[in-house]
């Protein structure tokens, strides 16, 4: 035992940077395909021209059903290669 931290190890943080540096993956890869589902489905369900301040009824439900289905589809997607890379097909 040492006094006031002399010849002591510092404390452990607890924190494995492995495990850091790949939630900071996710994280940029779920940013990333927020904005591609944004673009794709923005450019998909509003006219280039802007007659309302707002989105209507039916740019609004566009917009909604087709981020639905392109996460949806991402979720497929990832399942099926988790399956795959489990069988040892990838």
């Amino acid at each position: 035992m040492s006094f006031f931290g002399m010849g002591a190890r510092p404390p452990a943080t607890g924190y494995d940077e492995n495990k850091i540096n790949g939630i900071k993956g996710e994280m940029l890869m779920i940013q990333q395909m927020k904005d591609k589902a944004s673009l794709v489905c923005l450019e998909k369900c509003i006219p280039n021209y802007y007659s309302e301040g707002d989105l209507n009824k039916g740019e609004s439900n566009c917009v909604d059903r087709c981020i639905g289905k392109f996460f949806q589809t991402i979720k497929v997607i990832g399942t099926e290669m988790q399956k795959q890379q489990q069988q040892g097909g990838m």
